[in-house]
């Protein structure tokens, strides 16, 4: 600093330059921590959204590996129902046996 001292007490253009820079450094500094937060911020949700997404995709395999049960809901009744295919008229024909 001393080195600049000497060199803007000699000129007045080369002392408002420095002044410039500095503020434009000073700016430029600002922004960059700005855009830090904002990456911080980012990181963040996106964090969230996986744990969201692997919370989910995790619903998703264990209704998956748990699928109803044909007879659910039919309360007492125990009959087994057969289906078979009417080829004529392309119904399926409910038996029950």
């Amino acid at each position: 600093m001393l080195g600049l001292g000497s060199v803007t007490s000699r000129s007045p253009g080369v002392q408002a330059r420095l002044n410039q820079y500095q503020a434009q450094l000073q700016q430029a500094r600002r922004d960059a921590a700005q855009a830090q937060d904002r990456v911080a911020q980012l990181e963040q949700q996106a964090q969230v959204a996986r744990q969201d997404s692997a919370r989910a995709d995790d619903k998703v395999r264990g209704l998956e590996s748990q699928p109803p049960r044909a007879d659910e809901g039919s309360t007492g009744n125990t009959r087994k129902r057969i289906n078979t295919l009417s080829q004529l008229s392309g119904t399926v024909l409910d038996v029950t046996a």
